[in-house]
């Protein structure tokens, strides 16, 4: 089984989902890749771009594995939950919280604020959706958990369902069948 690696550091932002998606297309049609593993550590950034991700990663016919590190704060939670397997070394932090939104043009129309707020309010409901079927818990769980900004270690993380496997290094080697 041919397996591909795919780095995440720093910020989530609209270069992150592009780089990634143009990436892992090219190696799907250059090779025969069946597995995908993501190394992520993150300080989480634009939510619209990690749905992006999650929404990619998720229809794609091969194994997608994440492996979290160091922390995984706001939006790259939603990435982090993509993986069919997910792992997380000991320490690691997670940080889950409704997310802070720019919108583009502070000087607008009433009418272009609405639309801002309705947009933000899609991706909120999104991103509750998406930690919630991941995790298996409920909505309302979810959006309190987001609410009052919290901090989970890797413990945590895994006993409300977010983490299956902690390990205490990275597993770092290419595994071929």
């Amino acid at each position: 089984m041919e397996e591909q690696w795919y780095t995440i550091t720093g910020g989530i932002d609209v270069n992150t989902a592009h780089n990634l998606i143009t990436y892992i297309n090219g190696q799907i049609y250059g090779s025969n890749i069946k597995k995908l593993k993501i190394l992520l550590s993150s300080t989480g950034g634009d939510i619209d771009s990690a749905i992006r991700i999650y929404s990619y990663l998720k229809a794609l016919s091969i194994e997608i594995e994440t492996i979290a590190f160091s922390q995984i704060d706001s939006a790259a939670n939603i990435i982090y939950s993509a993986g069919s397997k997910r792992i997380a070394i000991k320490g690691c932090r997670f940080f889950l919280h409704e997310g802070t939104f720019t919108v583009g043009a502070q000087t607008t129309t009433l009418h272009n604020h609405e639309e801002s707020l309705v947009i933000l309010r899609e991706l909120l409901k999104k991103s509750i959706n998406i930690l919630s079927k991941e995790t298996g818990k409920n909505e309302e769980e979810i959006k309190k958990l987001l609410q009052t900004s919290t901090i989970l270690s890797a413990e945590e993380a895994k006993e409300l369902g977010l983490i299956h496997e902690i390990l205490e290094k990275l597993p770092l080697t290419k595994q071929t069948q």
